[in-house]
């Protein structure tokens, strides 16, 4: 990471390329806002001949996945001025204020709003997914009895006396966790549905279209080459938030259509790409490049789950450990992969000589103040506290990023006025 210091860093009159990287992380993204401001804070009170500063004054491409790709909507996005909609400061009450909102939790009431005792009728979804199952063992292989299985499950749900504990454990089987309905509405209402080639400076955006079942990296600068990727920003937004068991999927159409998941599943850790992206689009090597990546906060997963009878870990044992209430597929796929793209960055940065280049801030939390979810006031506090503990602690590297940032601004605007 780097320190401060200018070796590696090339001659003084050089200009960079800068990219912020924001990882995903559901309501941990407080963490990386309370950096931001700080980092914001310092820009405003170095840069003297930019009082109003704004992050996306002085940075290239910035790239967000889930969490991270809000962010950066709400970083770039302009308002009637042609300024940033929003500083620093400003997503971090949206964290404060929304969260809530977003992941509302059910309660028992909720669920009790729409149940019913017919016997008769559960009887009836019940016999039908018996036959769906004796069909398929009959021998009729290509029978889909998937649909009809979940109906029914679905059914069941509605069901007045089955146990609350066996409804709660059998919803996250057939429904997203959440319905993403103010999820939708609250970023549609912050962001708008502003075209992504509207954005003030680069976006880079990753999502994954399960329809075609590969990544979908959304860029501004390829937006304004091809109408087809000039998405709205909200439904971008949405889509590279879609997680896996929290959200459904996203679909919308541009002239062509999109069913996205999370980004996460492609770069929750989005650094590695925009580097790629950014060498491709402007032609240059890592010296010519100063990055900020930011993590959402890392969770001391040790002896998070064990192994046990390894006869047990069927797809069920894989999506729900009944232990602790997790997930183990999904937290491998969404976590693991993070800091290993900070290892291949830190690792050809420090090789090459550029290690003063490349910043990456990342908090260590305890695993119960990890969860993507938990919107409870006490835990948006805490989550707080992280980040600002996490910005006094790379206090030293703010001041001199945000020198060098200043720097490369004025050397920028000084050799187009020249």
């Amino acid at each position: 990471m780097g320190n401060g210091s200018s070796s590696g860093s090339g001659p003084d009159d050089q200009c960079f390329e800068t990219i912020l990287s924001i990882d995903g992380g559901g309501v941990r993204g407080i963490v990386p806002s309370v950096v931001l401001t700080a980092l914001e804070a310092k820009l405003q009170k170095l840069d003297v001949d930019n009082m109003d500063a704004r992050i996306a004054d002085y940075f290239d491409f910035v790239a967000g996945t889930s969490t991270g790709g809000l962010m950066t909507a709400m970083l770039t996005t302009p308002n009637a001025e042609k300024r940033p909609a929003f500083a620093a400061k400003d997503i971090l009450q949206f964290y404060l204020h929304k969260s809530q909102l977003i992941f509302h939790q059910t309660t028992e009431q909720d669920d009790d709003d729409d149940l019913f005792d017919d016997e008769a009728a559960i009887n009836s979804v019940l016999d039908e997914a018996r036959n769906q199952i004796q069909q398929y063992n009959n021998g009729m292989r290509n029978h889909v009895i998937v649909d009809p299985l979940i109906s029914a499950l679905r059914f069941l749900l509605k069901w007045r006396l089955l146990p609350n504990f066996i409804r709660k454990k059998l919803r996250s089987l057939v429904f997203p966790r959440y319905d993403g309905v103010k999820l939708h509405e609250i970023i549609k209402e912050e962001v708008g549905q502003k075209p992504l080639s509207d954005a003030l400076t680069n976006v880079i955006i990753p999502t994954f279209d399960i329809k075609l079942f590969k990544p979908v990296i959304f860029s501004s600068l390829k937006a304004k080459r091809e109408k087809s990727t000039d998405a709205g920003i909200a439904d971008v937004c949405i889509g590279t938030s879609a997680a896996p068991y929290y959200f459904p999927p996203c679909n919308f159409k541009t002239t062509v259509d999109f069913n996205l998941a999370d980004g996460g599943l492609a770069a929750n850790n989005p650094s590695l790409l925009a580097v790629c992206e950014v060498m491709k689009e402007q032609k240059m090597d890592g010296r010519e490049l100063l990055i900020l990546s930011l993590g959402t906060g890392a969770a001391d997963q040790s002896d998070r789950y064990v192994v046990g009878d390894p006869s047990k870990w069927g797809l069920l044992r894989w999506l729900w450990y009944s232990e602790n209430n997790g997930s183990p597929l999904i937290d491998i796929l969404t976590t693991a992969p993070d800091e290993m793209i900070s290892t291949y960055i830190s690792t050809i940065f420090q090789y090459c000589g550029w290690k003063d280049n490349y910043y990456r801030l990342q908090a260590k939390m305890k695993l119960s103040e990890a969860k993507m979810d938990d919107a409870s006031q006490e835990n948006l506090n805490n989550l707080v506290k992280i980040g600002e503990d996490l910005a006094a602690k790379h206090d030293a590297d703010l001041e001199a990023l945000a020198q060098k940032l200043i720097k490369n601004r004025k050397a920028r605007l000084a050799r187009i006025s020249g």
